[in-house]
């Protein structure tokens, strides 16, 4: 039926699209209410490194969440957008070496929009022993 409403467009868009895993983190995954950004700030547990800031607290969920807290010093939100982009990827491929169950925090310092997925998938995994 929507097939012939789009001219067959959806049929075709399905066929080209790939199925299977994501490569984006779920809704259920990622921090969102305010509230969650304070409590995670509120528990004090801080790693820092030369290119950002991981803040860590419980959850009492079985998976880890992730919020990202880019500010306006990085520049526009065009950059500050692919900032947070890398640091979802980068979070995405080393969430299995940091510990289960907390919310975590990235806070990105300055320089962090010259900085590659590896990069940062480097520093979180150098991170994960500190935690």
């Amino acid at each position: 039926m929507c097939s012939s409403l789009d001219g067959g467009r959806a049929q075709a868009e399905a066929q080209v699209r790939p199925r299977g895993k994501r490569n984006s983190l779920a809704h259920f995954q990622r921090l969102h209410d305010p509230k969650d950004f304070e409590r995670v700030y509120a528990a004090r547990k801080a790693v820092h490194t030369s290119s950002l800031v991981l803040f860590a607290c419980p959850n009492g969920l079985s998976c880890a969440r992730l919020g990202v807290s880019v500010g306006s010093k990085h520049g526009n939100a065009v950059k500050r957008n692919r900032i947070k982009r890398v640091l979802r990827a980068a979070f995405r491929l080393s969430r299995h070496l940091l510990p289960p169950g907390n919310d975590y925090v990235l806070v990105p310092k300055r320089g962090a929009a010259e900085r590659t997925t590896a990069a940062v998938r480097e520093v979180l995994e150098r991170v994960a022993s500190r935690l």
